[in-house]
C-alpha cells in the first residue's frame, strides 16, 4: 500500500504537488518533503527558503533530539545539492547550537552569497534561553565574511545570536531592514551602524544588552519603524522626525525625542513586577507619542498612569483615532480607563482586549472611587463618547460586573454605531457567557444606530 502511495505521489504534477505543500503549516510540509526525496524540487519552486531546525526538532529526548537534528542538516545538505537555479529571494536559518554544524551554516552562506539574496536571516538562539539569562546574550557565531560580497543587494539582514563586523556593514549600500537579538550592542556601536547604513528605516532590537542609556543623539535619523523588546532600556534620547511607528517592551524609562510624524505605538510595560507611583513618567511617554493616531497600551500603564501629578494637564492631550488597551477588566484599571478615554477626544475606536495581566494587590486609588460602582457614578462624558466613538471591539468577554458595566457606560456615546463582542471561549461556559452578554442588546443605549454583535 505504501507502495502504491510512493507511485501516486511520483505521478502529480509539480504545480499541484507544489499547490498541495502550500495548504500544509510550514511544520508539517517541512516533515513531509523532507521524507519524500522527490519532493524537494518543491522547495526549490519557491523564491522564499526557511531552514528551520523547530519544524524537524520537537523531542524532549536528547537521543531522539540528536537523530532529528541530523535529518534536519541532511536535508539542508540534500537540499542545496539538488538546486536548480532560479531566483531565491530570501533565504533563512534557524538553527541552535551553531559550533556544532559550522559546515552545513557555511553551505548555507555560499549558497545564499552566490543567489544575491535580497533578505537574510541567521538565528541561531535557543527557545529554551530565557529573557532576563544575560550569559545567553552573546554572539554565538560570527557573520561569515562572504555575507559582507552581497553588497548591494541585501535589503534586509535578521541576526540573532550571531555577531558583525561593523567595518564592512558599508558594503550594505540597499540595507533597509535590520533586526538583532540576543546579542551585546552598545550605543556607540548603533549609532555608527545608523550614520554608515543610511538607507536604514526599519530597526529592531530584541533582548539586546547594554542599551540602557538608548541616546542616539540629536541628528536626525531615517528611521521610519523602531522596535524594542525586552533590551533593559532605562530612557531614550533620539531625534526621528519620519518615525511612524514604534513598538517597545520593557520596563518604564524617560525620554527626550522628537516623532512628530509617529502614526502607531505600541507600548508594553509587563516586565515590571512591583507598584509605585511613577504616573509623570507614563504621562511625559504619552505626550511624547500624542501625535500617533493609533495606540495600545498596557494594564501596567492602566493601573498607574493615573497617580501623576501630570494626569491633570494631560486631559485631551492625545490625538488617537484608535485606541486598544490591554486589560484584565480589574476594578484596579477603571481610573486608567477613564483617563485615557478622557486622553482622547477624537477617539473613533476602542478596542478592549481582555486577557489576564499583573494586578499589583498593593494598587492605591489616584481618588475617591467607589470601585464597585465605578461607572454608575459617572456625570460627566469623556469627549469621545459625546462626538466621535462610533465602534467598539471587545476581545476575550468573560461576562464579568466590570466587563458589562464597562460596556453599558460605553453605550451612552451619542454616535455610536457597533460594539463587537468576541467571547472567551476556553473553559466550555460559552452558553452562560452568552447569556450574560445578551442582557447587553436590552441595555438603555445613547444612539439609534447602535448595532450589537456577540460571537
Amino acid at each position: 500500500m505504501a507502495r502504491n502511495n510512493m507511485e501516486l505521489f511520483s505521478l502529480i504534477s509539480e504545480s499541484l504537488r507544489l499547490a498541495i505543500v502550500s495548504f500544509l503549516p510550514s511544520e508539517e510540509a517541512a516533515r513531509r518533503t523532507s521524507i519524500l526525496n522527490n519532493w524537494l524540487k518543491i522547495w526549490q519552486s519557491e523564491d522564499h527558503i526557511d531552514f528551520n531546525e523547530n519544524f524537524f526538532v520537537d523531542s524532549s529526548s536528547d537521543k531522539i533530539k540528536q537523530a532529528q537534528r541530523k535529518v534536519f542538516l541532511d536535508f539542508i545538505t540534500n537540499w542545496i545539492a539538488q538546486f536548480t537555479s532560479h531566483d531565491i529571494n530570501k533565504f533563512s536559518l534557524t538553527i541552535s547550537n551553531p559550533q556544532t554544524c559550522g559546515e552545513t551554516i557555511e553551505g548555507c552562506v555560499a549558497f545564499a552569497t552566490q543567489q544575491g539574496v535580497k533578505d537574510l536571516t541567521f538565528d541561531f538562539s535557543d527557545p529554551k534561553w530565557e529573557d532576563n539569562n544575560l550569559d545567553c546574550k552573546h554572539a554565538l557565531f560570527q557573520l561569515p565574511t562572504q555575507v559582507y560580497q552581497l553588497g548591494s543587494s541585501l535589503e534586509s539582514l535578521k541576526l540573532y545570536s550571531c555577531g558583525f563586523d561593523m567595518q564592512n556593514l558599508h558594503n550594505f549600500v540597499a540595507l533597509k531592514d535590520l533586526s538583532l537579538g540576543w546579542i551585546e550592542v552598545e550605543i556607540k556601536t548603533l549609532k555608527k551602524l545608523l550614520s554608515t547604513c543610511r538607507t536604514i528605516d526599519n530597526l529592531s532590537l530584541e533582548k539586546c544588552l547594554n542599551l540602557a542609556n538608548f541616546d542616539l543623539g540629536d541628528e536626525p535619523l531615517g528611521l521610519t519603524r523602531l522596535v524594542v523588546n525586552k533590551c533593559d532600556a532605562e530612557y531614550f534620547i533620539f531625534n526621528a522626525p519620519n518615525l511612524k511607528y514604534f513598538k517597545y517592551s520593557g520596563a518604564v524609562f524617560t525620554s527626550d525625542i522628537n516623532v512628530r510624524a509617529i502614526e502607531e505605538v505600541y507600548i508594553d510595560f509587563s516586565l515590571e513586577s512591583e507598584f509605585h507611583e511613577r504616573g509623570n513618567e507614563l504621562c511625559q511617554i504619552l505626550h511624547d507619542f500624542s501625535a500617533a493616531k493609533i495606540l495600545t497600551v498596557c494594564s501596567y500603564l492602566l493601573q498607574i498612569v493615573p497617580s501623576g501629578d501630570e494626569s491633570e494637564r494631560m486631559q485631551s492631550a492625545l490625538n488617537v483615532k484608535h485606541l486598544i488597551l490591554k486589560t484584565q477588566m480589574h476594578p484596579y484599571e477603571l481610573c486608567g480607563i477613564e483617563f485615557l478615554l478622557n486622553s482622547c477626544p477624537l477617539l473613533e475606536k476602542l478596542t478592549l482586549d481582555i486577557s489576564p495581566q499583573v494586578i499589583f494587590e498593593d494598587y492605591g486609588l489616584p481618588y475617591y472611587r467607589d470601585l464597585a460602582r465605578f461607572w454608575q457614578t459617572r456625570r460627566v462624558f469623556p469627549q469621545c463618547l459625546q462626538n466621535t466613538l462610533k465602534v467598539v471591539e471587545v476581545i476575550g468577554l468573560r461576562a464579568t460586573n466590570e466587563e458589562l458595566m464597562t460596556c453599558c457606560f460605553l453605550m451612552q456615546g451619542k454616535v455610536l454605531e457597533q460594539i463587537n463582542i468576541k467571547l472567551w471561549n476556553e473553559d466550555g461556559k460559552v452558553e452562560y457567557r452568552h447569556g450574560r452578554a445578551q442582557l447587553l442588546v436590552n441595555a438603555p443605549k445613547r444612539s439609534k444606530n447602535l448595532r450589537i454583535s456577540i460571537d
